[in-house]
């Protein structure tokens, strides 16, 4: 059994202190108050609880409007239901309040790629890019951008950037083969 360890009454598992001991929350921080929730949302998240999720997410946007990660996550879970244009109304709004958000730009970036929408998802490829050079799956879907632009050079070398990176990556492999391929077929 555990006990408050301010007045010493018995305590559920996990407890620290008792509901009447708890200390009172900073007046005037809501960013910590916005991160309790957005833990709590990811805690729920992970064990298959995506409604509590959301309310969690919901009341760190509550507590703290310019928190980018809660609008994030309610992107990605509106994503998952299938509701697109929330999850796009999201992922737009986390990048307001944190333009360097590389997800939420990979997130935009892939959604026009498989749209047709070429410029917007070179934009917001391009952007992933600059922010976190290192990410593969940013780079392999820029080079399919390239692509279809008929920029095979282009293509070609964020192709060769993930394959120096993972030599073993398919995608990378079959995307290099067809761009060398259409740019013969183009000579």
């Amino acid at each position: 059994m555990l006990y408050c360890s301010r007045c010493g009454q018995a305590l559920p598992p996990g407890w620290r202190f008792c509901p009447e001991c708890q200390p009172d929350p900073v007046p005037g921080n809501p960013r910590r108050e916005a991160h309790l929730y957005l833990l709590l949302g990811n805690f729920s998240f992970a064990h298959q609880r995506p409604q509590l999720a959301a309310l969690f997410y919901q009341a760190a946007l509550e507590v703290d409007p310019a928190n980018w990660e809660a609008c994030f996550n309610l992107g990605c879970q509106a994503w998952q239901q299938g509701d697109v244009d929330r999850a796009l109304t999201f992922w737009e709004a986390s990048l307001k309040l944190n333009p360097d958000n590389y997800l939420a730009h990979f997130n935009l970036g892939t959604y026009f790629l498989y749209n047709r929408n070429l410029s917007a998802a070179r934009y917001h490829l391009t952007r992933v890019r600059r922010i976190k050079p290192g990410y593969l799956a940013g780079r392999i879907n820029l080079a399919t951008v390239y692509l279809l632009l008929g920029l095979f050079e282009a293509s070609r070398r964020e192709y060769a950037f993930v394959l120096e990176r993972d030599p073993d990556h398919k995608g990378a492999r079959r995307g290099l083969a067809l761009v060398n391929k259409v740019a013969i077929a183009r000579r």
